[in-house]
């Protein structure tokens, strides 16, 4: 297969990260901006946070978060079965079946059935299991797992290197409920090195490309699927300077990329030798939908930031006719652990992450408009916060990935914010979100093998919401995964949404 390997390019200079580049590179102010969104108003039959906004505090964990917290948002329906991964897609067939694709963990100890699964969300109080996917790559897509609308296609990439391919397609138009296997993996490939393995990915609307991200090696690799029994890979293109990149979205026309710079925040030990290195790529595809030889992609804008690192997903959506681009990290201004909780912190910056969202209507010159800011994330009050978290490090509080409700007129966002729990927010007036629900589901009691949170026992503490959400307006639901327990059907209630569009 003829490739490209070529770094992201903008007249003649890499990506300005490290060294900046004339008219394409704007650094955020370090500073936390604004004040924490505005808090849900919940009904007196809700079970709202006893502390401040995201937080479960210390004295709830210690017995076992076994209560919850809800706020105009009530848990209809669920099937915890094996537990889930980090991901959640869905997809719609001709007979109007709506479906589930979650990942798991990619043990198979005390398994009964690793992979993907598949649910069907047709009747939101009764989700059920109608089948598992354990092709190759179905087996540990990490976050690759993504559904093309157009084409009914569900994808997963385990590896993808200069020798082969390791990514499933299943074709789930005519019955989403028991996809069918177009291609997967030749059996007997050697396994990929640890260093090829792909992170992210996801497809150009028209669903004829898919780029999958290397987060490790920092490459990008734009696939051919318009015969998707064949898929091909087109390029391989190099993020600069050593950089990386974890999540992805292509713009409705095809023609232009956004990328994420997965970085350090300004309170990380190593900031002051590499500079700030988080934010997002906008960057011009155009060779690829063209399916031009040889394609390149050239970089027209850039934004870092220091008040979070890990920068991981991109949604680009229009409100008011206005293009916006929804941000999330993984990481606050510091490292995910208590030393790099508290550096943020004396720093006067977030300890945890948030989503954000973006003006890019001027594309060379992307502005941060507003961050979806939690009471927890504001560090005049970590000496509240921090004690919750004695002993643990890596994920806690802070966003992982977001979703809205329609793309081309976006008027509320859901975010998985991992022990925060799923947060709603109205974005109709995008410079001043506010928040209008929760979910913060109750600890399991029994392990959940196929969760992503590898825990060998239930011990109590909050679990994991990091998956992306769909939005019924018709039954005023929403459908997502929280780690150990499951797939999740939750109901607005007392009118919280739909919303009116904004005018």
């Amino acid at each position: 297969m003829s490739r490209a390997r070529r770094a992201l390019v903008v007249a003649g200079c890499l990506i300005p990260i490290i060294a900046s580049c004339s008219g394409t590179h704007n650094e955020a102010p370090a500073a936390v901006r604004g004040q924490p969104v505005a808090k849900a108003t919940c009904g007196s039959g809700d079970h709202p946070e006893t502390a401040l906004q995201g937080e479960v505090p210390a004295t709830l964990r210690s017995p076992g978060f076994f209560h919850g917290f809800n706020c105009d948002l009530d848990l209809v329906g669920q099937s915890r079965g094996e537990g889930a991964g980090w991901q959640v897609a869905f997809a719609v067939d001709k007979a109007s079946h709506v479906c589930a694709y979650y990942d798991t963990a990619p043990s198979t100890a005390n398994r009964a059935h690793p992979g993907v699964v598949v649910i069907d969300a047709t009747d939101p109080a009764k989700p059920a299991p109608t089948a598992y996917l354990d092709t190759p790559a179905m087996l540990d897509p990490l976050e690759s797992l993504k559904v093309n609308a157009r084409r009914q296609l569900l994808i997963a990439v385990n590896a993808v290197n200069a020798k082969s391919v390791d990514l499933d397609i299943y074709d789930v138009s005519t019955d989403c409920r028991a996809p069918k296997l177009v291609s997967s993996e030749a059996p007997g490939r050697p396994p990929a090195k640890s260093d090829e393995r792909v992170n992210e990915g996801d497809f150009s609307p028209d669903g004829l490309t898919y780029y999958a991200t290397n987060l490790r090696a920092g490459t990008i690799y734009p696939i051919d699927i318009s015969d998707p029994a064949k898929p091909k890979v087109l390029a391989e293109w190099s993020m600069p300077s050593n950089q990386r990149t974890s999540g992805l979205a292509i713009a409705s026309d095809g023609n232009r990329a956004y990328f994420t710079l997965y970085g350090q925040g300004a309170a990380a030990a190593s900031t002051s030798e590499t500079g700030l290195t988080n934010g997002i790529v906008i960057a011009d595809v155009s060779d690829v939908q063209a399916r031009k030889p040889n394609p390149q992609v050239k970089v027209i804008g850039s934004l870092v930031w220091g008040d979070g690192s890990g920068s991981h997903q991109v949604i680009p959506i229009r409100i008011r006719d206005h293009d916006y681009l929804v941000a999330t990290d993984e990481g606050g201004a510091g490292e995910s652990n208590a030393n790099g909780w508290s550096a943020a912190c004396n720093a006067g910056l977030a300890p945890w992450s948030m989503a954000r969202i973006i003006d890019i209507a001027d594309a060379a010159h992307p502005k941060i408009v507003s961050e979806l800011m939690l009471e927890i994330d504001d560090a005049r009050n970590c000496s509240k916060v921090l004690p919750d978290l004695v002993g643990l490090a890596g994920f806690t509080y802070g966003s992982h990935y977001c979703s809205v409700d329609d793309l081309s007129n976006a008027t509320t966002l859901a975010c998985g914010y991992f022990e925060s729990g799923i947060r709603v927010f109205d974005i109709r007036d995008p410079g001043k979100p506010k928040e209008i629900a929760y979910l913060v589901p109750s600890s399991v009691t029994s392990p959940s093998p196929g969760s992503q949170n590898n825990r060998t026992s239930a011990n109590g503490r909050p679990d994991h919401c990091s998956a992306q959400s769909r939005f019924d307006a018709k039954s005023s639901t929403l459908l997502t995964t929280c780690q150990d327990n499951g797939f999740l059907a939750l109901r607005f209630t007392r009118g919280a949404w739909p919303l009116r569009p904004a005018q």
